[in-house]
């Protein structure tokens, strides 16, 4: 399986923050439990502060404030398509979408949460993959199996893994 990722860093401060690799495992784990027939797919993330964040919350949902993390899937009801996924791109890779990522957000929410900030990343990221593969969680019922999702996929990749409240 190969993951490409592409990080533009609109913030410095997530250099320390290897996105590529952690965004990599993160996306393998997450194929692995469900168990898609994916080989070659790709994704970007953007890395930025409140301002940028803000900027595309307010431009593409309409609301005119800073936010943890936004995704942009490219395709509508991923689970739904047949297993034979089709490339969008000249590559071969199958493109899942956009992940917009806010350094201040996060590490705001960390410490207010009493969580070591790179584990409270890899849920923002978990749950952000799960937004590109078409979970949603406008619903209790598509909430909790959201949140089964994240625990399952957190599980896998993480050893001392903290209990994660609501984002």
């Amino acid at each position: 399986m190969t993951v490409r990722v592409s990080v533009n860093y609109n913030d410095y401060r997530w250099k320390r923050f290897d996105l590529t690799s952690k965004v990599r495992l993160l996306m393998s784990k997450t194929i692995q439990i469900h168990q898609i027939s994916l080989s070659d797919f790709s994704l970007s993330i953007l890395a930025c502060s409140d301002t940028k964040i803000k900027e595309l919350n307010k431009k593409y949902r309409k609301k005119n404030k800073a936010t943890n993390v936004l995704a942009w899937p490219a395709t509508r009801c991923f689970f739904y398509l047949a297993q034979d996924y089709q490339s969008y791109s000249k590559n071969n890779y199958l493109f899942l979408g956009d992940i917009a990522i806010s350094y201040e957000r996060c590490s705001r929410e960390a410490s207010s949460q009493k969580i070591n900030f790179n584990i409270y990343c890899y849920k923002l990221l978990v749950h952000a993959i799960l937004h590109l593969l078409g979970y949603d969680h406008d619903i209790s019922v598509r909430t909790s199996r959201m949140q089964l999702m994240e625990t399952r996929v957190l599980n896998s990749c993480l050893t001392n893994r903290p209990k994660f409240n609501k984002i």
